[in-house]
């Protein structure tokens, strides 16, 4: 028995507009160009890396060795000059501040005070004086201490030759120190003197008293007068 023949349809006007427009639509669009990257990166040589020698490797920064450093020679002391206003220092100067300063311990020794007390004068110069009085049972009071006003009697001899050291052609005579007991002493004592400030006719000195070399008992300040010889 034959088929029937299928009839084959004809497209309508609305399918072959369709049609045509997405065909122009695709035609429409341009393709995409591909990146020049590539062909630039190709057309590039490649540089050629030379390999380093042994002689370059061992003498890289990270191997070289450091050199030992050369001791630099020791500046030379260049003497400065004086500045303007300040007085240079006379040839006699100097001997007639030793001579001063010989007065001074002639008459701390010759003092009788010192010689009954047995007190010795140390360091004398400069507005400090060191004044040591070694210990004896006579010095002490009832309660088995040295007595305070020895104490301060030897602080007031020792502010007294400090001003001396720095007042030439002055007498020093005390009006007034403080001094601050801070524990009771039985030992050999040393007390210091140093000038805090001098006027022309007032000084004043800062007093410390200790015992040994390095315990401190007592402290103080003490003013002095100055009298022209």
């Amino acid at each position: 028995m034959a088929k029937p023949k299928r009839s084959k349809k004809k497209p309508t006007r609305a399918g072959a507009n369709k049609k045509a427009a997405s065909s122009r639509k695709f035609a429409s669009k341009p393709k995409p160009k591909q990146p020049a990257k590539k062909a630039r990166a190709a057309s590039i040589p490649k540089k050629k890396t030379a390999k380093k020698s042994v002689t370059e490797r061992n003498t890289s920064p990270s191997t070289v060795k450091r050199a030992a450093p050369v001791p630099q020679p020791e500046p030379t002391l260049v003497p400065v000059p004086l500045p303007g206003g300040v007085r240079p220092r006379r040839p006699d100067e100097l001997n007639e501040r030793s001579a001063h300063l010989d007065k001074i311990k002639q008459l701390f020794e010759s003092a009788p005070i010192s010689r009954y007390l047995g007190m010795s004068l140390g360091y004398c110069e400069n507005g400090v004086a060191r004044v040591r009085l070694p210990f004896r049972k006579d010095f002490e009071e009832g309660h088995g201490v040295i007595h305070g006003g020895l104490i301060g009697l030897l602080g007031d001899t020792a502010g007294n030759f400090a001003v001396g050291s720095v007042s030439p052609g002055s007498t020093v005579k005390t009006v007034e120190y403080k001094l601050s007991l801070l524990t009771g002493v039985q030992g050999d004592l040393l007390a210091i003197g140093e000038v805090v400030r001098k006027g022309r006719t007032l000084a004043t000195c800062r007093l410390e008293i200790v015992e040994g070399n390095d315990r401190v008992v007592a402290i103080g300040l003490a003013t002095y007068a100055l009298q022209a010889v």
